[in-house]
């Protein structure tokens, strides 16, 4: 199985949705969401732009989201009209062994834990939320999701403290690797973290009825 595979694993953990199933699609993955403007997700992991024509091909309901680990000169030629391709995202990786994030003292982060999520909350002294993050675990593998810092709180440190403080407990749940996928925003904290680019993340989503 991919990496990409092991990820979509995990954030369904993190994200509290059921496990992905495999589809009809060659070689892909599929999870339920049920929001308006997102049905479902097929990750179709390490596909040519051959396999991504079919794919859209297959697709005739709305809202679907459909995800690639492939370069994106590799896919969008093959996207049909009306649909819709996101923004650029990547798919990063490290192991366990991450830098420790430095203190923050004026800030309380309480965890959220289940037998497969954490989910990590850094507050004020005033009690007002400053970042959060989530962390969902498929056997040895944790996928971070959701890593946010409220404005008003930037240039703290507290997405690293935040991240910090989950990989602590992906360690203990016996985590080897760990994955996320990375827009703009984050991309250049998860490099300064030491996480490393796997793929591009093409994520392309069928038009409305």
């Amino acid at each position: 199985m991919n990496e990409h595979f092991d990820w979509a694993l995990g954030y369904c953990a993190a994200r509290g949705y059921a496990e992905p199933v495999a589809a009809t699609l060659p070689s892909a993955l599929w999870f339920d969401v049920g929001k308006p403007d997102q049905a479902g997700r097929f990750i179709l992991g390490n596909a040519s732009g051959e396999a991504a024509a079919a794919a859209f091909a297959a697709i005739d309901a709305p809202h679907i989201y459909v995800d690639f680990a492939a370069p994106r000169g590799t896919i969008l030629p093959h996207i049909p009209p009306l649909w819709h391709p996101r923004d650029p995202m990547w798919l990063m990786a490290t192991g366990t062994d991450m830098p420790p994030a430095r203190p923050t003292p004026d800030f309380i982060i309480e965890i959220d834990e289940s037998a497969d999520r954490f989910e990590a909350m850094a507050r004020d002294s005033d009690g007002s939320l400053a970042a959060r993050g989530v962390l969902g675990i498929h056997g040895t593998t944790a996928v971070y999701d959701q890593i946010v810092t409220e404005p008003q709180f930037g240039r703290r440190g507290l997405g690293s403290a935040i991240m910090a403080e989950l990989g602590r407990r992906a360690v203990h749940h016996g985590v080897t690797e760990c994955l996320l996928v990375a827009t703009s925003d984050g991309k250049a904290l998860y490099e300064r973290l030491g996480w490393t680019l796997r793929s591009d993340i093409v994520s392309v989503i069928s038009p409305p009825a």
